[in-house]
């Protein structure tokens, strides 16, 4: 009996120490919770400065905050990283590489260029002196396109832009772009005859004019939807008194400024509705 209430004693003391820790036992169960928790908040913090928050990201995005569109940090997880979203061959070089938006930004700009060029203005360059003295050879100017489309037709003095028409003397250059001025319109009656043009009878552009003519032409009477065009330079230019007149359809448009060179900037010189000096024609 004995024997067995130690052995009941015994076991009863083992398992009283297995549940009831003692002082130092639960000092140390203490001391390793308290480690733990300390680990788990400096894991958290660590956590918590990689990866940025809502707010950073949102600021990264905006004027002087991190990223491609500011001008902070650019530690970031990607923000700075330009994503092609395209796949290219191999054989397209890295600097060649767009993404879409990129791509639609050049397409967009280009498209815009080359509708303002058709629709409203285009930069020219003189090749020749067929308009010497008003235009020498590397002179640049602007055509506009607007004003034979919206506001009135050619008329006597402008200066134009065209394709010649097609006739035996011009197949060879239809599709090339001339630049003369406009000397008479449909129904005006042309004539070259002792030096100087005239149109009605009436001495013109005299004073545009850079030596008497030496050549003579007509008279000529300009048909409906045509213009008759020279160049300035009377007897160095390819115009209609050789191929004849000019329908206004193969008009691309009309000379309005110089921009080149620097000390020739400005509009045109204007064209007298009648010079004076020259004898009417008889």
């Amino acid at each position: 009996a004995v024997s067995s209430s130690s052995s009941s004693r015994a076991r009863d003391d083992g398992a009283r120490f297995a549940t009831t820790p003692t002082t130092a036992s639960r000092r140390a169960w203490t001391r390793a919770i308290e480690t733990r928790a300390r680990g788990d908040a400096r894991a958290a913090h660590v956590a918590r400065a990689q990866t940025p928050s809502a707010e950073t990201k949102t600021e990264g995005r905006g004027p002087g905050g991190a990223g491609r569109g500011g001008g902070g940090s650019s530690d970031g997880d990607g923000d700075d990283e330009y994503v092609v979203d395209v796949d290219y061959p191999e054989w397209v070089p890295e600097f060649l590489r767009f993404n879409r938006e990129d791509i639609a930004t050049v397409l967009i700009t280009f498209a815009v260029s080359l509708g303002f060029r058709h629709f409203v203005a285009e930069p020219r360059y003189i090749p020749s002196l067929s308009m010497y003295p008003v235009f020498d050879v590397g002179d640049r100017l602007i055509a506009e396109k607007l004003t034979y489309r919206f506001n009135r037709e050619p008329m006597a003095g402008d200066v134009v832009i065209f394709n010649p028409p097609k006739t035996p003397k011009t197949m060879k250059v239809s599709n090339e772009v001339f630049i003369k001025r406009v000397v008479a319109v449909a129904g005006d009656t042309v004539q070259v005859k002792r030096g100087e043009l005239f149109v009605n009878g009436v001495s013109r552009g005299k004073e545009l004019k850079l030596e008497p003519i030496k050549y003579q032409y007509g008279p000529f009477t300009v048909p409906e939807g045509d213009v008759f065009v020279m160049g300035d330079n009377r007897n160095n230019s390819f115009d209609s008194h050789v191929w004849g007149p000019l329908p206004k359809n193969r008009i691309i448009g009309r000379a309005t400024a110089k921009y080149w060179p620097p000390n020739k900037i400005g509009g045109l010189p204007s064209y007298a509705a009648a010079s004076v000096g020259a004898p009417e024609l008889k």
